[in-house]
Protein backbone atom coordinates (compact mmCIF):
# COMPACT_ATOMS: atom_id res chain seq x y z
CA UNK A 1 0.00 0.00 0.00
CA UNK A 2 2.89 2.37 0.76
CA UNK A 3 4.28 1.82 -2.74
CA UNK A 4 0.84 2.50 -4.23
CA UNK A 5 0.49 5.73 -2.25
CA UNK A 6 3.95 6.83 -3.40
CA UNK A 7 2.99 6.15 -7.02
CA UNK A 8 -0.27 8.10 -6.66
CA UNK A 9 1.57 11.18 -5.38
CA UNK A 10 4.06 11.24 -8.25
CA UNK A 11 1.68 13.38 -10.27
CA UNK A 12 -1.89 13.87 -11.49
CA UNK A 13 -1.46 11.40 -14.37
CA UNK A 14 -0.51 8.59 -12.00
CA UNK A 15 -3.31 9.47 -9.60
CA UNK A 16 -5.91 9.55 -12.39
CA UNK A 17 -4.61 6.22 -13.72
CA UNK A 18 -5.13 4.52 -10.36
CA UNK A 19 -8.48 6.21 -9.69
CA UNK A 20 -9.87 5.28 -13.11
CA UNK A 21 -8.40 1.78 -13.11
CA UNK A 22 -9.82 0.87 -9.71
CA UNK A 23 -13.16 2.52 -10.57
CA UNK A 24 -13.51 0.33 -13.66
CA UNK A 25 -12.49 -2.79 -11.74
CA UNK A 26 -14.93 -1.83 -8.97
CA UNK A 27 -17.79 -2.58 -11.34
CA UNK A 28 -16.71 -6.22 -11.05
CA UNK A 29 -15.26 -6.07 -7.52
CA UNK A 30 -17.05 -3.25 -5.60
CA UNK A 31 -14.58 -3.04 -2.65
CA UNK A 32 -12.01 -1.57 -5.05
CA UNK A 33 -14.09 1.61 -5.09
CA UNK A 34 -12.54 2.36 -1.69
CA UNK A 35 -9.11 2.65 -3.31
CA UNK A 36 -10.50 4.82 -6.10
CA UNK A 37 -12.04 7.23 -3.61
CA UNK A 38 -8.93 7.21 -1.44
CA UNK A 39 -6.86 8.40 -4.42
CA UNK A 40 -8.81 11.67 -4.65
CA UNK A 41 -8.68 12.09 -0.88
CA UNK A 42 -4.92 11.44 -0.66
CA UNK A 43 -4.06 13.94 -3.39
CA UNK A 44 -6.32 16.54 -1.77
CA UNK A 45 -4.86 15.94 1.69
CA UNK A 46 -1.24 16.05 0.60
CA UNK A 47 -1.08 18.25 -2.50
CA UNK A 48 -4.05 20.56 -2.11
CA UNK A 49 -7.66 21.20 -3.00
CA UNK A 50 -6.95 22.23 -6.60
CA UNK A 51 -4.83 19.15 -7.25
CA UNK A 52 -7.56 16.98 -5.79
CA UNK A 53 -10.17 18.66 -7.98
CA UNK A 54 -7.99 18.06 -11.05
CA UNK A 55 -7.73 14.35 -10.27
CA UNK A 56 -11.46 14.16 -9.54
CA UNK A 57 -12.50 15.87 -12.77
CA UNK A 58 -9.89 14.07 -14.86
CA UNK A 59 -11.03 10.71 -13.53
CA UNK A 60 -14.65 11.61 -14.28
CA UNK A 61 -13.80 12.50 -17.88
CA UNK A 62 -11.87 9.29 -18.50
CA UNK A 63 -14.49 7.03 -16.89
CA UNK A 64 -17.20 8.81 -18.88
CA UNK A 65 -15.26 8.28 -22.12
CA UNK A 66 -14.73 4.60 -21.35
CA UNK A 67 -18.41 4.21 -20.50
CA UNK A 68 -19.45 5.96 -23.70
CA UNK A 69 -17.20 3.78 -25.86
CA UNK A 70 -18.34 0.54 -24.23
CA UNK A 71 -21.95 1.24 -23.20
CA UNK A 72 -22.96 4.24 -25.25
CA UNK A 73 -23.62 6.62 -22.32
CA UNK A 74 -21.72 8.67 -19.76
CA UNK A 75 -23.95 8.05 -16.75
CA UNK A 76 -21.38 5.88 -14.98
CA UNK A 77 -18.87 8.74 -14.88
CA UNK A 78 -21.48 11.04 -13.35
CA UNK A 79 -22.37 8.38 -10.78
CA UNK A 80 -18.74 7.97 -9.67
CA UNK A 81 -18.40 11.75 -9.43
CA UNK A 82 -21.56 12.32 -7.41
CA UNK A 83 -21.45 9.23 -5.20
CA UNK A 84 -17.71 8.79 -4.61
CA UNK A 85 -15.16 11.32 -5.76
CA UNK A 86 -17.00 14.58 -4.97
CA UNK A 87 -17.88 13.56 -1.37
CA UNK A 88 -14.28 12.39 -0.85
CA UNK A 89 -12.92 15.65 -2.18
CA UNK A 90 -15.15 17.59 0.23
CA UNK A 91 -14.23 15.41 3.22
CA UNK A 92 -10.51 15.59 2.45
CA UNK A 93 -10.79 19.36 2.07
CA UNK A 94 -12.39 19.60 5.52
CA UNK A 95 -9.76 17.33 7.07
CA UNK A 96 -6.90 19.19 5.40
CA UNK A 97 -8.11 22.63 6.51
CA UNK A 98 -9.47 21.82 9.98
CA UNK A 99 -7.17 18.90 10.88
CA UNK A 100 -10.01 17.23 12.75
CA UNK A 101 -10.93 13.65 11.95
CA UNK A 102 -14.02 14.01 14.15
CA UNK A 103 -15.23 17.02 12.17
CA UNK A 104 -14.64 15.27 8.84
CA UNK A 105 -16.55 12.27 10.17
CA UNK A 106 -19.44 14.53 11.18
CA UNK A 107 -19.47 16.15 7.74
CA UNK A 108 -19.79 12.69 6.17
CA UNK A 109 -22.84 12.18 8.36
CA UNK A 110 -24.27 15.54 7.28
CA UNK A 111 -23.88 14.52 3.63
CA UNK A 112 -25.71 11.29 4.41
CA UNK A 113 -28.52 13.17 6.14
CA UNK A 114 -28.82 15.53 3.17
CA UNK A 115 -29.15 12.44 0.99
CA UNK A 116 -32.06 11.22 3.13
CA UNK A 117 -33.80 14.62 3.00
CA UNK A 118 -33.36 14.94 -0.77
CA UNK A 119 -34.70 11.43 -1.31
CA UNK A 120 -37.82 12.20 0.72
CA UNK A 121 -38.28 15.52 -1.08
CA UNK A 122 -38.03 13.92 -4.53
CA UNK A 123 -39.86 10.63 -4.02
CA UNK A 124 -42.47 11.51 -1.43
CA UNK A 125 -43.60 7.99 -0.49
CA UNK A 126 -40.09 6.60 -0.10
CA UNK A 127 -41.18 3.30 1.44
CA UNK A 128 -43.45 2.50 -1.52
CA UNK A 129 -40.65 3.26 -3.96
CA UNK A 130 -38.20 1.01 -2.13
CA UNK A 131 -40.78 -1.76 -1.86
CA UNK A 132 -41.25 -1.71 -5.62
CA UNK A 133 -37.48 -1.79 -6.17
CA UNK A 134 -37.00 -4.69 -3.75
CA UNK A 135 -39.90 -6.64 -5.25
CA UNK A 136 -38.38 -6.23 -8.70
CA UNK A 137 -35.06 -7.56 -7.41
CA UNK A 138 -36.52 -10.54 -5.55
CA UNK A 139 -39.29 -11.43 -8.03
CA UNK A 140 -37.16 -13.93 -10.01
CA UNK A 141 -36.12 -15.70 -6.79
CA UNK A 142 -39.74 -15.94 -5.61
CA UNK A 143 -40.84 -17.37 -8.94
CA UNK A 144 -38.00 -19.92 -8.87
CA UNK A 145 -39.27 -21.38 -5.60
CA UNK A 146 -36.95 -22.63 -2.87
CA UNK A 147 -36.43 -20.66 0.36
CA UNK A 148 -38.14 -17.57 -1.11
CA UNK A 149 -41.20 -19.40 -2.46
CA UNK A 150 -43.48 -18.04 0.27
CA UNK A 151 -44.49 -14.85 -1.54
CA UNK A 152 -46.62 -13.50 1.31
CA UNK A 153 -43.79 -13.85 3.84
CA UNK A 154 -41.16 -12.38 1.53
CA UNK A 155 -43.44 -9.47 0.60
CA UNK A 156 -44.04 -8.74 4.28
CA UNK A 157 -40.31 -8.75 5.03
CA UNK A 158 -39.58 -6.48 2.06
CA UNK A 159 -42.32 -4.09 3.20
CA UNK A 160 -40.58 -3.78 6.58
CA UNK A 161 -37.16 -3.32 4.95
CA UNK A 162 -38.49 -0.62 2.64
CA UNK A 163 -39.18 1.60 5.65
CA UNK A 164 -35.48 1.81 6.55
CA UNK A 165 -33.74 1.36 3.19
CA UNK A 166 -33.12 5.07 2.61
CA UNK A 167 -31.34 5.36 5.94
CA UNK A 168 -29.40 2.14 5.37
CA UNK A 169 -28.30 3.29 1.91
CA UNK A 170 -27.28 6.74 3.18
CA UNK A 171 -25.40 5.23 6.13
CA UNK A 172 -23.66 2.80 3.79
CA UNK A 173 -22.54 5.63 1.54
CA UNK A 174 -21.30 7.68 4.50
CA UNK A 175 -19.34 4.73 5.90
CA UNK A 176 -17.89 3.92 2.49
CA UNK A 177 -16.75 7.53 2.10
CA UNK A 178 -15.17 7.45 5.55
CA UNK A 179 -13.38 4.19 4.76
CA UNK A 180 -11.88 5.94 1.72
CA UNK A 181 -10.92 8.99 3.78
CA UNK A 182 -9.39 6.93 6.59
CA UNK A 183 -7.41 4.86 4.07
CA UNK A 184 -6.08 8.03 2.46
CA UNK A 185 -5.13 9.44 5.87
CA UNK A 186 -3.39 6.16 6.74
CA UNK A 187 -1.43 6.33 3.48
CA UNK A 188 -0.43 9.91 4.23
CA UNK A 189 0.71 8.88 7.70
CA UNK A 190 2.71 5.94 6.34
CA UNK A 191 4.62 8.25 4.03
CA UNK A 192 5.08 11.33 6.17
CA UNK A 193 3.98 10.75 9.77
CA UNK A 194 4.29 7.16 11.05
CA UNK A 195 1.63 6.31 13.67
CA UNK A 196 -0.08 9.63 12.92
CA UNK A 197 -3.33 8.11 11.73
CA UNK A 198 -3.28 5.50 14.50
CA UNK A 199 -3.14 8.21 17.16
CA UNK A 200 -5.69 10.34 15.31
CA UNK A 201 -8.17 7.46 15.03
CA UNK A 202 -7.73 6.51 18.70
CA UNK A 203 -8.75 10.06 19.64
CA UNK A 204 -11.83 10.10 17.37
CA UNK A 205 -14.59 11.59 19.49
CA UNK A 206 -17.40 13.80 18.23
CA UNK A 207 -18.48 16.71 20.37
CA UNK A 208 -21.42 17.06 22.75
CA UNK A 209 -23.28 19.37 20.36
CA UNK A 210 -23.31 16.61 17.77
CA UNK A 211 -24.51 14.18 20.43
CA UNK A 212 -27.31 16.54 21.50
CA UNK A 213 -28.52 16.90 17.90
CA UNK A 214 -28.39 13.12 17.62
CA UNK A 215 -30.54 12.74 20.73
CA UNK A 216 -33.11 15.15 19.29
CA UNK A 217 -33.44 13.05 16.13
CA UNK A 218 -33.70 9.87 18.20
CA UNK A 219 -36.48 11.45 20.30
CA UNK A 220 -38.39 12.64 17.22
CA UNK A 221 -38.14 9.19 15.64
CA UNK A 222 -39.91 7.73 18.69
CA UNK A 223 -42.82 10.18 18.59
CA UNK A 224 -46.10 9.38 16.77
CA UNK A 225 -45.57 11.94 14.01
CA UNK A 226 -46.21 9.72 11.00
CA UNK A 227 -43.94 10.28 8.01
CA UNK A 228 -41.88 12.87 9.87
CA UNK A 229 -40.96 10.29 12.51
CA UNK A 230 -40.13 7.75 9.81
CA UNK A 231 -37.78 10.24 8.16
CA UNK A 232 -36.17 11.04 11.51
CA UNK A 233 -35.72 7.31 12.10
CA UNK A 234 -33.82 6.97 8.83
CA UNK A 235 -31.62 9.92 9.78
CA UNK A 236 -30.93 8.17 13.10
CA UNK A 237 -29.55 5.19 11.15
CA UNK A 238 -27.01 7.52 9.53
CA UNK A 239 -26.11 9.11 12.86
CA UNK A 240 -25.64 5.79 14.64
CA UNK A 241 -23.34 4.59 11.87
CA UNK A 242 -20.97 7.43 12.83
CA UNK A 243 -21.08 6.44 16.47
CA UNK A 244 -20.18 2.90 15.46
CA UNK A 245 -16.89 4.36 14.22
CA UNK A 246 -16.43 6.32 17.45
CA UNK A 247 -17.11 3.16 19.43
CA UNK A 248 -14.59 1.20 17.37
CA UNK A 249 -12.03 3.97 17.83
CA UNK A 250 -12.62 3.79 21.58
CA UNK A 251 -12.12 0.02 21.62
CA UNK A 252 -8.91 0.31 19.59
CA UNK A 253 -7.63 3.02 21.95
CA UNK A 254 -8.36 0.94 25.06
CA UNK A 255 -6.64 -2.12 23.58
CA UNK A 256 -3.58 -0.01 22.73
CA UNK A 257 -3.37 1.83 26.06
CA UNK A 258 -3.90 -1.32 28.10
CA UNK A 259 -1.34 -3.14 25.94
CA UNK A 260 -3.85 -5.92 25.30
CA UNK A 261 -3.23 -8.54 22.63
CA UNK A 262 -4.55 -7.59 19.20
CA UNK A 263 -6.39 -10.91 19.16
CA UNK A 264 -9.14 -9.13 21.10
CA UNK A 265 -9.74 -6.89 18.08
CA UNK A 266 -9.70 -9.87 15.72
CA UNK A 267 -12.30 -11.65 17.87
CA UNK A 268 -14.48 -8.53 17.94
CA UNK A 269 -14.50 -8.16 14.16
CA UNK A 270 -15.15 -11.88 13.68
CA UNK A 271 -18.15 -11.67 16.02
CA UNK A 272 -19.40 -8.61 14.11
CA UNK A 273 -19.50 -10.73 10.96
CA UNK A 274 -22.05 -13.08 12.54
CA UNK A 275 -24.10 -10.77 14.77
CA UNK A 276 -23.57 -7.53 12.85
CA UNK A 277 -26.80 -5.61 13.65
CA UNK A 278 -26.80 -6.38 17.36
CA UNK A 279 -23.10 -5.73 17.94
CA UNK A 280 -23.09 -2.58 15.81
CA UNK A 281 -25.98 -1.20 17.86
CA UNK A 282 -24.04 -1.93 21.05
CA UNK A 283 -20.87 -0.30 19.70
CA UNK A 284 -22.89 2.73 18.54
CA UNK A 285 -24.38 3.19 22.01
CA UNK A 286 -20.88 2.87 23.48
CA UNK A 287 -19.65 5.57 21.12
CA UNK A 288 -22.58 7.87 21.94
CA UNK A 289 -22.11 7.47 25.70
CA UNK A 290 -18.36 8.10 25.26
CA UNK A 291 -19.20 11.63 24.12
CA UNK A 292 -20.08 12.51 27.71
CA UNK A 293 -18.09 9.98 29.73
CA UNK A 294 -14.82 10.09 27.72
CA UNK A 295 -13.79 6.56 28.62
CA UNK A 296 -10.29 6.93 27.14
CA UNK A 297 -9.07 9.66 29.43
CA UNK A 298 -11.21 8.77 32.43
CA UNK A 299 -10.27 5.10 32.69
CA UNK A 300 -7.34 4.64 30.29
CA UNK A 301 -5.18 7.79 30.49
CA UNK A 302 -2.04 7.92 28.40
CA UNK A 303 1.17 7.13 30.19
CA UNK A 304 3.58 10.03 30.43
Amino acid sequence: MKALATFILRGPSQAILVAVGTAVLAMLLPPLSVISGAVVALVTLRTGVRAGALVMLGSTVFVSLLAYMSLGNVVIGAVFLAMLWLPLWILAWVLREMRSLALATSVAGILGIVGVLVTYAILGDVAAWWQQVLLTIFEPAMEAGGPLADRELVTSILADLSKIMTGVAAAGMALNALMCLYLARAWQAQLFNPDGFRNEFHELRMGQRTAMVSMVFIAVSLLPLGGFSHMAGEIVIVILSLYVLQGLALIHAVVARKALHKAWLVVMYLVMMFVLPQLMALVAVLGLVDTWVDFRHRFCPKEN
